[in-house]
């Protein structure tokens, strides 16, 4: 079918239709990336709802009738939490009264099926520009409205502590700040409490994840651009850096950031100023800079993959964020409320736990973390919708790893049944563990680097389990 609309007026545009009708779903779908949308297809209510959050499209096409339920449920609850997202409401069932109601719930268009293609697609393109005109209207305002909490789950010391810490560093006039933490354990969260908990909370916080941008558009989207800068710069366009004025930018995943972009950020960091691509005049910064990575920067400086200066310029205040397996004290708690926030969502009754729920979950080691956490308590509610979550509804997907026991440097006996016997007396867990500490920096010279190369961690969670046990880190 021949596209009515120009060449790509979607590109970049993320649109999820939700239509039990595979031909009709898959004709749309097929058009809409032609366009240049990115898409995504659901045919049920509960389907939505468990992708909805993850996909955060700019629009939607909404079949009225589903398999599972009304599509004005969804309609009614997006108008009440996405008033700013367009939604094109299409039924076979039409009536004058119907769209009278989906007008009401705060739909954008109505078609009746069968309708042209072209038609739904002129309305699409309306949509599009509304959606981007009132997102770029929001930066301005803020980018997004200010919670009335931001929650860190837990109530046991390391989670105390990271609340205690993430405040001091919020109402601190620190420029920079850095988030260390594996995948998965709450640094965009940790940014979001930096930045709401200080008082530029009510400028805007904008993020940008370095690693999903391709690096010739990085830059514009940092820095912005004038008219003209490149062969694609049909208008002066604002950069984040611009945009941010007094609030804060966080730079996810900054150990990805190109090379060439590692200097001119440094600039902005040294001297509070940047030009636009094309530009000729400096223009003031003042937003506060929070970067985030579960790399460490320091190796990846001596790898020659960071620059040392930048690095320097931006661990003056950092913080380490523990792993869900140094805080699982915690499960209980996080478990509720995840289960209490999927069980809304899925529009189900909260299950209770049952204690062999808790305790299988409490022997997993989560290399996901947090992440993980979710991810495996949303397929247990929706594989089993359950009234009491058992052991047996927990699906834990564990990717191969290499043995330990598997390094003849670890185990010169060959023996793979156990790398250190334990004794029939006992032990106590964090007695050895400071002490494979205290050896790996005797063996390193206190080289923290060589010390957590030997223990298979990062130089920061050395820190932080150096920390723990009061052992020195001033040296």
């Amino acid at each position: 079918m021949k596209s009515m609309l120009p060449n790509k007026p979607l590109k970049n545009v993320k649109i999820l239709v939700v239509d039990d009708e595979d031909l009709l779903a898959w004709s749309i779908d097929t058009e809409l990336k032609s366009l240049g949308a990115e898409t995504l297809r659901t045919d049920s209510l509960r389907a939505t709802l468990s992708q909805f959050t993850d996909f955060s499209p700019d629009l939607v096409i909404l079949d009225l009738r589903l398999a599972d339920g009304d599509g004005m449920e969804l309609l009614r609850k997006w108008n009440k939490e996405n008033k700013d997202m367009p939604v094109i409401l299409i039924t076979a069932h039409g009536a004058i009264d119907s769209a009278i109601t989906a007008l009401r719930y705060g739909a954008f268009d109505y078609l009746q099926k069968p309708f042209e293609m072209k038609n739904l697609l002129v309305s699409v393109k309306r949509a599009a520009e509304l959606s981007l005109l009132r997102q770029k209207v929001s930066s301005f305002k803020g980018v997004e409205k200010l919670p009335s909490k931001i929650e860190i789950i837990g109530s046991h010391g390391t989670t105390k502590n990271l609340r205690k810490n993430l405040e001091r560093i919020a109402r601190s006039k620190a420029d920079t700040v850095l988030v260390y933490g594996e995948s998965g354990t709450g640094k965009e969260l940790a940014a979001r409490a930096i930045h709401y908990w200080s008082d530029r909370s009510t400028h805007p916080l904008v993020e940008i994840n370095c690693a999903s941008i391709p690096e010739n558009l990085l830059e514009s989207e940092l820095f912005g651009h004038e008219k003209g800068a490149f062969t694609d710069a049909q208008e002066k366009k604002l950069g984040l850096f611009e945009i941010t004025k007094k609030g804060t930018v966080f730079l996810d995943e900054i150990g990805e950031l190109p090379l060439n972009l590692q200097a001119k950020l440094l600039r902005v960091l040294e001297y509070r100023k940047f030009r636009r691509l094309g530009g000729t005049r400096d223009l003031e910064f003042s937003a506060r800079i929070v970067a985030a990575t579960n790399k460490d920067l320091l190796y990846e400086a001596q790898q020659k993959r960071f620059r040392p200066d930048l690095y320097y310029r931006l661990d003056v205040l950092s913080i380490d964020l523990p792993t869900l397996r140094e805080r699982t004290d915690d499960l209980p708690e996080l478990v509720d409320y995840f289960l209490q926030m999927l069980s809304r969502d899925l529009g189900i009754k909260q299950p209770t736990v049952s204690r062999g729920c808790l305790a299988k979950l409490a022997q997993h080691t989560w290399p996901g973390n947090i992440r993980e956490l979710k991810n495996v308590l949303q397929r247990a509610l929706i594989l089993h919708e359950p009234d009491q979550l058992s052991a047996e509804h927990i699906e834990i997907r564990t990717p191969p790893t290499k043995k330990i026991t598997d390094n003849p440097a670890l185990n010169p006996t060959g023996d793979h049944e156990h790398i250190f016997p334990l004794p029939s007396q006992g032990i106590s867990l964090e007695e050895v563990e400071k002490g494979f500490l205290a050896q790996a920096l005797d063996k390193t010279h206190n080289s923290r680097t060589k010390a957590a190369e030997l223990l298979g961690i990062s130089r920061h969670t050395l820190r932080y389990r150096m920390e723990k046990y009061g052992m020195d880190t001033t040296h």
